[in-house]
């Protein structure tokens, strides 16, 4: 380890290693580009890949209350996706679709963040916010 530490440039220190290089990582060589359209203005986000879509949308504070916390328990997640990324997505799974089913003004490429991983397969994903949510519990 020494012998290799000793090859890097002098700016770069053993504790500069262990932290620049694990943030460079996380936010740059994981990160995948998201649009967030809320109320007509659109949000480019950087989201992590293994993240949901759901957390993406609060960590980077896009109106998604997502009042369950990502437990597909109710549908304040709600997110339309445009036709483009709708193809890109896996398919609903029944407990998703249950939800969907409750919520007034679901369109047919309509999803709930939190059942959405982001990974690098939805590079560009576009999501509207919708303009009301409901509570399907």
């Amino acid at each position: 380890m020494n012998r290799l530490l000793s090859r890097l440039p002098p700016l770069l220190t053993q504790s500069s290693v262990s932290t620049s290089y694990r943030s460079i990582s996380t936010t740059q060589c994981r990160a995948v580009n998201i649009v967030f359209i809320e109320k007509g203005v659109e949000r480019n986000v950087k989201a992590i890949r293994g993240d949901t879509l759901m957390e993406t949308a609060k960590d980077n504070q896009i109106g998604l209350p997502a009042v369950c916390g990502g437990m597909c328990e109710c549908s304040t997640c709600h997110v339309i996706a445009d036709q483009v990324t709708w193809d890109l997505l896996p398919e609903a799974e029944e407990e998703e679709l249950d939800v969907l089913d409750t919520i007034k003004g679901v369109q047919d490429t309509s999803r709930l963040a939190c059942q959405i991983d982001v990974t690098r397969g939805i590079e560009g994903a576009r999501f509207t916010i919708p303009d009301s949510f409901s509570d399907a519990r």
